[in-house]
């Protein structure tokens, strides 16, 4: 089964198709995640199984391999059909590469459909000699999405409002492609990108921007909205959703191709003016909202958060951004209450479900320990119930006390040890690893004086006080552990909810709150 945990280790896959619901790519983790089972752990090495035993296991491992591929209506394989329809590429092709050769692939049909050459690299490259603009990031080559600076606080009744497929759409109708980003035409330079030196063709269209657009309509117009139609069956209304998911998955990798060294029509201006339209569309649609009294809290690339609008500026809004940007707006969730830190990409919200959305969520993944993750979720249900100020005021005093009690208990020791485990996957056998060798390996390198241990094997360690500083469960005793290393990782993974709702992890333990140079001096 080696193809399947390879196709759904595709970026792609996992977050635009799965909803990021798996963090490993595991054949145990993945079905966990997707099916709700696990593969057999008879708790005995391999050789040492009966025949019975080994039969059982590896049924039991094609049997997952096999839901995998028909769970959902057969989502997954018709998702790599319909991807291989639209990239034109074989399956076997679409299961093994990545989204920009899909889409290179797309490309290069389009170019040879109409006999148009494909330019070499070094043609694309000769053209943005000279001409990037100077706002460059550190580390970037082009500046990225607008994040907008977030207004502290608890905030009740925001609506989110989201740019459905932004860059797309910009991409759509703004022209935006290799050959009219920065065309030859002296008359097509007045068609000025906002906040770049680039300009768009007016004259003819670009090849990059008819496929995408035409994509982009045919998801957002027809496909999204018709899987949400009352009068499908469920089979009509599945095989909708996974037409829509199949162009999303394309669609949100559209962009960022276009500025990645790797993808053959690299060209750098077309990804910057991208990013650039998306930001001034941004920035145009917030001085809407405070034209018209809309109090923007929190923006983020291709969402903003507002705060208790009614349904008339709502629509004002959406019939605004259609109108002078040629982009949807939509609502895409609305919070009962949102938490915002002074730090951007730092929030939570509570919809009125009582659903709890972390920006983030470290908790969750597969390798935490798990008295983190019990206590993570036990914030999570306190949050959830949040109705008023002083609910949330509660709250606070409930997750310190959480917070605090369980602090005690590691520092007392008084945690067992199968709670404090690091689960890992081997990816490849200890013996392997030369140069670097991470934690995980070295715990399983002494384990290899008790058992075999080979690719895809799990190894289950804790942090100890003595070198190497970890060690496998099996091999551990309690007063070897690593308290002070548990309390970092237990502040580094609550961060994101005691920082946005401003409680400080030193103050809940009751220890001195550290004091900068600044206040110390200044004080």
């Amino acid at each position: 089964y080696p193809g399947i945990p390879r196709t759904l280790s595709n970026r792609s896959f996992q977050i635009y198709a799965f909803s990021q619901s798996y963090t490993d790519f595991s054949l145990n983790s993945v079905s966990k995640a997707l099916l709700g089972k696990e593969k057999i752990d008879y708790g005995l090495d391999f050789d040492k199984l009966s025949l019975y035993q080994t039969a059982n296991y590896c049924y039991n491992d094609a049997q997952l391999t096999y839901e995998l591929t028909s769970f959902n209506g057969d989502l997954l394989m018709n998702l790599l059909v319909i991807i291989a329809r639209i990239g034109r590429m074989p399956i076997d092709d679409i299961a093994r590469m990545g989204v920009s050769q899909w889409i290179r692939s797309l490309l290069y049909y389009e170019h040879r459909k109409r006999n148009a050459l494909i330019p070499k690299r070094e043609e694309l490259q000769r053209r943005t000699e000279g001409v990037m603009s100077d706002a460059v990031i550190k580390d970037k080559k082009y500046r990225g999405g607008l994040v907008v600076e977030p207004k502290e606080g608890i905030h009740f009744k925001v609506v989110v409002m989201d740019f459905a497929s932004l860059y797309p759409s910009i991409i759509k109708v703004r022209n935006l492609s290799y050959e009219t980003v920065r065309c030859p035409h002296e008359e097509c330079k007045k068609n000025t990108i906002p906040q770049t030196n680039h300009w768009a063709c007016s004259k003819n269209n670009g090849l990059t921007a008819i496929i995408i657009g035409s994509l982009r309509d045919l998801r957002v117009n027809y496909y999204k909205s018709l899987s949400k139609k009352e009068t499908l069956t469920d089979e009509q209304r599945q095989q909708y959703t996974v037409v829509s998911q199949a162009l999303k998955v394309i669609l949100n990798a559209s962009y960022g191709v276009m500025g990645a060294e790797i993808f053959p029509l690299y060209f750098l201006p077309a990804a910057e003016a991208t990013t650039a339209v998306g930001r001034y569309t941004i920035l145009e649609t917030i001085k809407k909202c405070e034209g018209t009294g809309i109090e923007v809290l929190y923006g983020d690339t291709d969402s903003l958060f507002i705060k208790n609008p009614t349904e008339e500026q709502i629509q004002k809004l959406i019939e605004q951004a259609k109108t002078d940007h040629g982009v949807d707006l939509e609502i895409d969730k609305t919070y009962r209450y949102c938490v915002l830190s002074n730090r951007k990409k730092n929030y939570l919200g509570v919809t009125d479900s009582g659903k709890v959305d972390v920006k983030g969520l470290t908790g969750k993944k597969s390798h935490t320990p798990g008295f983190i993750k019990k206590l993570f979720f036990d914030l999570l249900d306190v949050l959830s119930e949040v109705k008023t100020m002083e609910d949330f005021v509660k709250a606070k005093k409930q997750i310190s006390e959480k917070i605090a009690d369980c602090g005690k208990k590691v520092e007392a020791k008084e945690i067992p040890l199968e709670d404090l485990t690091f689960n890992v996957m081997l990816s490849k056998a200890p013996s392997e690893y030369v140069k670097t060798i991470p934690q995980h390996i070295r715990a399983a390198k002494q384990l290899e004086s008790i058992r075999e241990l080979k690719k895809g094997d799990k190894i289950s360690f804790i942090k100890i006080l003595n070198k190497p500083g970890v060690k496998p469960v099996e091999l551990a005793k309690k007063e070897e552990i690593d308290s002070k290393k548990y309390m970092e990782f237990l502040e580094s993974t609550l961060e994101q909810i005691t920082s946005s709702m401003d409680l400080d992890f030193d103050t809940i333990l009751g220890k001195p709150k550290q004091t900068g140079l600044d206040e110390f001096f200044w004080s």
